[in-house]
């Protein structure tokens, strides 16, 4: 299975173009003379859009992100493509010897391990048919994970972990694709803990804006500042808004309407020839005869999971010495998912022995199965963080800010900045790195805008930190080398591609309500007046171009 995944390309003209590729920097190696350019410019954009156009062009996620390294490590070693490959293969070791990328990594490899104990025990097959029982649709089926997502707001690794491996056996009873799946939970993940207040994000946007602050004098308090931001996260909001019309309308488009429909007709939640990230189709990891399905045995492991991890999240933040909610937010999330998950791990195992439902072999038989069936999208994770690392060594996000800094006026400035966190967001796949660029941009640009017009500084700060939030979610949300955008896909059980392509239309479609919010906000008109339009204009704009996704007869 690892050989078919890891096989080589077999398009000619995808091999071409790596071959192209190759060549082209090669070419440029002898032209440059061996010297390094400390600013490289617009040059600086191609690491990037080579990684995302190979992992577009030829499916291939994992090769392509290592090109797209390569290039930047060949761009920082003088142009010699020698060095350069050295560096893209030292920043694979350096990401996964990181102790936050390590945890990441363990994490992964541990949920999957609790999920394959689950399904020994009998847990997961006991609440697909509760469920099933219960919910009557595909569309209660998705309504179901829309919530669970919605409840699981505090961390978006949790969420992606959490709705992707219960609701996967429940939305596949219901023949809704992988694809459709990971689009839910992928839209329920970032988007609603950069909005909910009290999250592990909170520390971080919270810290980004206190800084500012400080060094501009503001006595404005940081976390007020964000709180009054979040109605103007247009993306966020209305991207939320729109999952729960294209739910509710069963309508779909593009190539996401042609998955839904494949699923529904053939009930294959997968097309032909998909590489999903997570194999969920073991056989020998059903219970045995015999053994009782208990809907606890698949409550009870979720308690622990979840409840450790929020324990540690409160611990690792200072709880009991500081408030909960401040807590939650200075917790270290990375440390708070490996412990919770080893931890659910211990006791799901003594409380599946205690019930006798298998053997101690047949228990860590299924865990290290488990761990195995996330290998793959494991692999992939640690990829996308080279070539974050190797995008930051080039300077991509300081050449997008630097060219587009000078377009920005007052009145527009939440609007732009939408725009130039999208583009970070999207070209180096993260989010909190979006947010590190641009906001010790924007805020002494509003403040110096404020006093120079004598208008409110507030006024105008409160929409430009929301857009910075609001860019920084899109790119992230829909970028193939984003980690939330692979964790869904991995959790899911969607091929990787398969989930950026189908999801790409209903992010732009998103955008474009939250594009109409701000450029009203410029005219004039209120927050909420023009999130409401925003709103209408994306859930328009998506019935318009979209379809049933049950054909007429």
């Amino acid at each position: 299975m690892m050989v078919k995944r890891l096989r080589r390309w077999k398009v000619p003209m995808e091999f071409g173009l790596v071959i192209v590729t190759l060549l082209f920097f090669a070419s440029i190696a002898f032209a440059a003379e061996g010297e390094a350019k400390p600013d490289f410019g617009i040059l600086s954009l191609l690491p990037p859009f080579i990684a995302i156009s190979l992992c577009i062009i030829s499916k291939e996620v994992i090769p392509s992100l290592f090109i797209g390294a390569w290039f930047a490590g060949t761009m920082v070693a003088g142009w010699n493509p020698i060095v350069g490959f050295g560096k893209a293969v030292e920043l694979l070791w350096d990401n996964l010897g990181d102790p936050w990328g390590a945890r990441i990594v363990l994490t992964s490899l541990t949920m999957g391990g609790l999920v394959g104990i689950m399904q020994i025990g009998g847990g997961i097959e006991a609440i697909v048919r509760w469920i099933t029982k219960k919910v009557e649709t595909a569309r209660g089926a998705m309504f179901i994970a829309e919530l669970s997502g919605f409840i699981i707001f505090f961390e978006d690794y949790v969420n992606a972990l959490v709705v992707g491996t219960t609701m996967s056996p429940i939305t596949d009873e219901y023949r809704v694709s992988k694809e459709k799946l990971s689009y839910i939970v992928d839209s329920t993940s970032a988007p609603i803990a950069c909005i909910a207040g009290i999250s592990s994000w909170v520390a971080y946007m919270v810290g980004q804006i206190g800084n500012q602050f400080n060094n501009l004098g503001i006595t404005y308090s940081p976390y007020i500042a964000y709180l009054r931001s979040i109605p103007f996260v247009f993306y966020n909001i209305i991207a939320l808004i729109l999952l729960t019309y294209v739910i509710y309308s069963e309508r779909d488009m593009g190539s996401m309407l042609q998955a839904e429909r494949r699923a529904r007709t053939t009930g294959h939640v997968l097309r032909e020839g998909a590489k999903p990230l997570i194999n969920t189709k073991q056989a020998d990891l059903q219970p045995e005869e015999g053994i009782p399905k208990r809907i606890i045995n698949f409550l009870i492991p979720l308690g622990f999971m979840v409840g450790l991890i929020l324990l540690m999240l409160l611990i690792t933040g200072g709880w009991p010495e500081v408030s909960m909610p401040v807590a939650m937010g200075e917790g270290d999330s990375s440390k708070a998912l490996v412990w919770g998950a080893s931890g659910a791990v211990l006791l799901t195992l003594i409380f599946f022995k205690i019930q006798g439902l298998a053997t101690w072999e047949r228990l860590f038989y299924g865990f290290l199965q488990g761990m195995s069936s996330i290998f793959f999208g494991t692999l992939i994770l640690i990829f996308a963080w080279a070539i974050s690392s190797a995008i930051k060594e080039v300077g991509t996000a300081q050449y997008i800010v630097r060219v587009a800094g000078s377009a920005l006026s007052p009145a527009w400035i939440p609007l732009l900045t939408f725009f130039v966190g999208a583009v970070i967001s999207y070209c180096t796949g993260t989010s909190y790195g979006t947010m590190g660029v641009l906001m010790p941009i924007v805020v002494p640009l509003v403040y110096s805008v404020a006093q120079n017009h004598g208008a409110e500084l507030v006024d105008i700060l409160l929409p430009s930190i929301g857009a910075v939030f609001a860019g920084a979610v899109w790119g992230d949300h829909c970028s193939p080398i984003s980690d939330t955008t692979i964790m869904s896909s991995m959790f899911s059980g969607a091929d990787h591609m398969d989930h950026v392509n189908t999801q790409m239309p209903y992010a732009f479609v998103a955008a474009f309500g939250a594009v109409v919010g701000y450029a009203l906000l410029a005219l004039g008109i209120s927050v909420y007046v023009g999130l409401a339009i925003g709103a209408l204009a994306s859930c328009a704009l998506f019935y318009f171009i979209s379809k049933p996704i049950e054909q007429k007869a």
